[in-house]
């Protein structure tokens, strides 16, 4: 089985870090750095390129996908999922799910504009948890913060403090990380939010699910995969350089696939 990953740019690879927890499978990530951020595109913008990823993908030899992104999640899978041959997996409902488990009832989710204007978490919280109260707050600038390795820095730190404002007003007890690129912010965000709010990495739970819904073999069902391979749209070093930082390990050679059509 060889799994597909991609997003935006590095958010991803806070997926694709604990998906390889769960199987040996042999996994490709693609980031589309070229088009980073997806918050900021079109719903028609993001389907065209989830088309030519899914195309590259499966050059490569995959059978699923993983979309490692909010933003895709909720704007192009609704409009893709029954044309697409292969399984195909969103961040979303996994996202809801492990929430749920844990919330007492107010749920603030930080996420990109694109996914907080979709509406796709009001409308799944309603769906899975009706008794709740959800709250979702647009963060456009922080994915060009995490791309630039601005995980510790001032502005990151003063903008998540604006963001986040509005979600503590309104005694939010549980944050939804809905943007794959949040979790490498987790320390600022303790700090920020203090022990009082659970934060909820979606990551594990979607890994967990691909595992469980794809047919494995028996030998692909242990930690630490049969390897994977790195691509991306635009500049690799730039991407390997940020990549290495933000995990705190190397990575192999990351290789650079052009995407065909207008750039950011």
């Amino acid at each position: 089985m060889v799994i597909g990953i991609y997003d935006s740019g590095v958010g991803g690879l806070s997926v694709w870090r604990e998906l390889r927890r769960y199987t040996n499978a042999r996994l490709l990530y693609f980031g589309d750095t070229c088009h980073v951020p997806y918050g900021e595109k079109s719903p028609e913008q993001l389907e065209t390129y989830f088309w030519e990823i899914v195309g590259f993908f499966q050059t490569q030899g995959c059978q699923s996908v993983v979309v490692a992104c909010n933003t895709s999640s909720a704007l192009v899978l609704p409009r893709v999922r029954d044309r697409v041959g292969i399984p195909v997996f969103g961040i979303i409902e996994s996202a809801v799910q492990a929430a749920v488990a844990v919330s007492g009832g107010r749920v603030g989710v930080l996420a990109t504009r694109g996914t907080a204007e979709s509406g796709v978490y009001q409308t799944m919280f309603r769906t899975i948890y009706p008794q709740g109260q959800v709250f979702v707050q647009s963060a456009p600038r922080l994915v060009p913060l995490i791309e630039a390795g601005q995980i510790t820095a001032q502005v990151t730190r003063d903008a998540l403090k604006e963001y986040l404002a509005p979600l503590v007003g309104r005694g939010v007890d549980t944050l939804v990380l809905g943007c794959t690129h949040y979790p490498f912010l987790q320390e600022l965000l303790v700090d920020l939010l203090g022990p009082d709010v659970r934060i909820v990495d979606p990551a594990p739970s979607l890994a967990l699910h691909v595992t469980e819904e794809l047919p494995l073999e028996p030998a692909e069902m242990g930690p630490r995969g049969a390897g994977t391979g790195f691509w991306v749209s635009g500049d690799p070093t730039t991407f390997q350089e940020t990549a290495e930082r933000l995990l705190q390990e190397k990575l192999p050679t990351v290789q650079c696939h052009p995407m065909s059509g207008e750039r950011a």
